[in-house]
């Protein structure tokens, strides 16, 4: 599962901050992700979004946790967005009312978190 994490003016160390915060506060195994560019982008062009990865599933017991986690990072940055990928499917959790984005990131983590035959 992928996070890409939109943090202008530090994205990497926003990237840092989240993964760690997943690590000890989800106990999840998260780290970033190889560092590539997007089509058409230079390097230096002063890119304000920065990839980690959630390795494994990310069981039902675990996704509360992780909504948790992702939604407070997001509401402490004016600016920040994290856009939550697995697969073709993504959901981006920018700016709402935190108990609603937290309850709708975490539903999606249940649907989307797990290998296909644990259903």
């Amino acid at each position: 599962m992928h996070l890409t994490v939109d943090a202008p003016g530090g994205a990497a160390a926003a990237t840092d901050m989240l993964i760690g915060e997943l690590v000890r506060g989800a106990r999840v195994d998260a780290r970033r992700a190889p560092a590539t560019l997007p089509d058409g982008a230079k390097s230096g062009t002063g890119l304000a979004v920065s990839e980690l990865l959630l390795n494994g599933a990310v069981p039902a017991a675990v996704a509360a946790a992780v909504a948790s986690i992702v939604t407070a990072f997001v509401q402490r940055g004016s600016a920040r967005k994290v856009v939550i990928r697995s697969g073709e499917e993504s959901i981006t959790v920018q700016g709402a009312d935190a108990r609603t984005q937290r309850a709708l990131v975490e539903d999606w983590l249940k649907k989307h978190g797990s290998p296909a035959d644990e259903g």
